[in-house]
C-alpha cells in the first residue's frame, strides 16, 4: 500500500501538447495550478512553449502526477521508455480508457497509480466551455491505484476536474466501461453513421436534381439544429417540437432503418470491442494512408464543395 500525499498534486507535469493537451494546460493554468509540460519532440513544440508561457518538464522524476494527453497507441511505449524515471506511487492520469484496456498497463506497472479523468467533449469544446463558464461533463476512475488514502487521492482528482473546467459529476466508473462506450459510440453514431449518413442524404437528392444549397442545408446544416435540441429538450420534447410531417417521417424510417440487420450490426460492432478484435484490426490499419483515404474521398465530394461555398454565409 503507497502513501498518499496531497502536496504532490500541486505540481503537475502534462505530457502532450496536442489539441486535448493544450486545452488542459490552458485551463489549469487559468485556474491558477502550476503545470509544466514534458516534451518528447523538444524542436516541435519548443516555440509553443514560449508564447504559452510554459515551463519545460526536464525530469520526470520530480513529478508525481502525469497527466498523460498524448494519444492513446502511444501510451505503452511511454511508459516503456520513462518508467525508469517515474518514482514508485506515481499517479498518471489518463483522458481516456482504451489503452488501459488494450495494453492491461496496470498489470504491466503495478507500481503506479493509473486514474482516469475523461471530459466527454472534443479539446475545442473543453476550452470554449472553460472561457464561457459553460457546462462539461466527464467521467473518472480511482480503480486502479494502491493508495492508503483512495478517498483523498480521489478528492484530489475531482479538484483537478473542477479546475479543468468539469462542471457535471465527475461521474464514477470504470476503465472499461468508458472505453467501450467511446469506442462504441465512435462507430455507430458519431463518427461512423452521422456524417456518412448525412452524406448518403445530401448525395441521394443531389442525384434526384435538387439545388446543391437545399440539399446541404437539409442534410448536413440541419444535423447541428437537431443535435442541440436532442440535448436541450430531451428525446420526448423532441418529437413533441417537431411538425407531423417529420413525426410521421421518423415513423416510418425508423421501422425501415432500425431493422433485425441493423441490431445486429450494432451487437457486433460492441462484441469486437469487449473481445479485442477491434484493437487488432485497428492496430493493423496505416493510420497515415487512412487519412489520406478519407482526405481524397471528402475533398472531392460535392457536400464539401458545397460546404466550402456556403459555409462563411451558414455555418455559426
Amino acid at each position: 500500500m503507497q502513501s498518499f500525499n496531497a502536496e504532490e498534486w500541486n505540481r503537475i507535469c502534462l505530457v502532450g501538447l496536442g489539441s486535448q493537451g493544450k486545452a488542459w494546460a490552458s485551463n489549469l493554468i487559468d485556474s491558477g495550478r502550476a503545470v509544466d509540460v514534458f516534451l518528447r519532440n523538444p524542436s516541435q513544440y519548443k516555440d509553443l512553449l514560449q508564447r504559452k508561457s510554459l515551463k519545460e518538464a526536464v525530469d520526470l522524476e520530480e513529478y508525481k502526477v502525469i497527466l498523460l494527453l498524448i494519444p492513446d497507441n502511444q501510451h505503452k511505449a511511454f511508459l516503456k521508455d520513462n518508467a525508469p524515471s517515474l518514482t514508485k506511487g506515481t499517479s498518471i492520469i489518463y483522458a481516456h480508457g482504451a489503452s488501459m484496456i488494450e495494453e492491461d498497463l496496470h498489470q504491466s506497472y503495478p507500481q503506479f497509480n493509473h486514474f482516469l479523468l475523461a471530459p466527454k467533449a472534443i479539446a475545442s469544446e473543453v476550452r470554449f466551455q472553460y472561457e464561457n463558464s459553460g457546462k462539461l461533463g466527464a467521467v473518472y476512475s480511482v480503480e486502479y491505484s494502491d493508495l492508503e488514502r483512495k478517498d483523498a487521492a480521489k478528492g484530489q482528482l475531482l479538484k483537478l476536474a473542477k479546475d479543468l473546467g468539469i462542471t457535471a459529476g465527475p461521474y464514477e466508473t470504470t476503465f472499461y466501461q468508458e472505453a467501450c462506450a467511446d469506442l462504441f459510440s465512435e462507430q455507430s453514431l458519431l463518427c461512423g453513421l452521422i456524417p456518412h449518413a448525412a452524406k448518403h442524404s445530401f448525395d441521394a437528392l443531389i442525384r434526384r436534381g435538387f439545388t446543391p444549397e437545399i440539399a446541404y442545408m437539409e442534410c448536413w446544416l440541419e444535423v447541428k439544429l437537431i443535435a442541440d435540441t436532442m440535448v436541450k429538450r430531451g428525446p420526448s420534447e423532441l418529437f413533441d417540437l417537431i411538425s407531423p410531417h417529420a413525426l410521421k417521417g421518423a415513423e416510418i424510417a425508423q421501422q425501415r432503418f432500425f431493422d433485425k440487420g441493423y441490431h445486429e450490426i450494432l451487437e457486433r460492432l460492441l462484441s469486437e470491442i469487449e473481445d479485442g478484435t477491434f484493437f487488432k484490426s485497428a492496430n493493423a490499419i496505416d493510420e497515415k494512408l487512412l487519412k489520406e483515404k478519407y482526405r481524397e474521398y471528402w475533398s472531392k465530394s460535392k457536400l464539401q464543395q458545397v460546404h466550402d461555398k456556403l459555409k462563411k454565409d451558414l455555418v455559426p
